[in-house]
């Protein structure tokens, strides 16, 4: 090739733009490339990450929006018979048909929450401390120690989370008498003593 060729395909035509590239064997150049290489991949995934959280909490509010709307429909059918029942207060003086009343707006609603995940934390036999709260505890001579004797407040799990624990009574073994043995020890040789005396007076 002549040198005039190649000296026209060397030179970039008018308006275009070359690339900026370090000259070879250039250390100083090959870093500054290589910072701004990194400092643009730096920026562009930092961007990525702050629309990430956006759209995480912008989607972790729509479901909580979401969840409290569906308890509240729910709820409104326990709210309709609740309407009924006091408009049925004026019409009958009845305490059996209010109390059955009751009872059927109790378990609505009962269903209603166990439909979200509720239960009732169970109350009864041994003490658990991560489900039971135990406000008092009674001494018992027929029942062995930490057992639950009386509920005063339920409890509820929300799945396997313990949103309230039960408030219980447990029962606390009663604990032998020791001063009562040993006062009765001088009593007996007290006793001793006067059996041997009258023995004597009797010889």
């Amino acid at each position: 090739m002549r040198e005039e060729d190649a000296g026209q395909l060397e030179r970039p035509e008018e308006g275009q733009i070359t690339a900026r590239e370090p000259a070879p064997g250039d250390p100083l150049a090959s870093r500054d490339a290589r910072i701004e290489e990194l400092t643009d991949d730096l920026q562009r995934l930092q961007a990525e990450f702050e629309n990430y959280k956006k759209r995480t909490m912008r989607d972790s509010v729509e479901r909580s929006k979401s969840g409290v709307e569906a308890v509240a429909q729910d709820l409104l059918a326990v709210l309709d018979t609740f309407d009924k029942a006091l408009e049925g207060i004026d019409k009958t003086d009845d305490p059996a048909t209010l109390k059955k009343g009751l009872k059927g707006i109790h378990r609505q609603f009962l269903q209603t929450l166990q439909r979200q995940g509720l239960r009732e934390v169970r109350a009864e036999g041994r003490f658990d401390p991560f489900e039971h709260e135990a406000i008092m505890r009674e001494e018992r001579e027929d029942m062995a120690d930490g057992q639950i004797l009386e509920v005063y407040q339920k409890g509820y799990l929300m799945g396997t989370k313990v949103i309230r624990a039960a408030k219980v009574k447990v029962s606390k073994a009663k604990e032998p008498d020791d001063g009562h043995r040993e006062a009765a020890g001088p009593m007996e040789d007290d006793d001793h003593d006067e059996q041997e005396s009258q023995n004597q007076r009797g010889e």
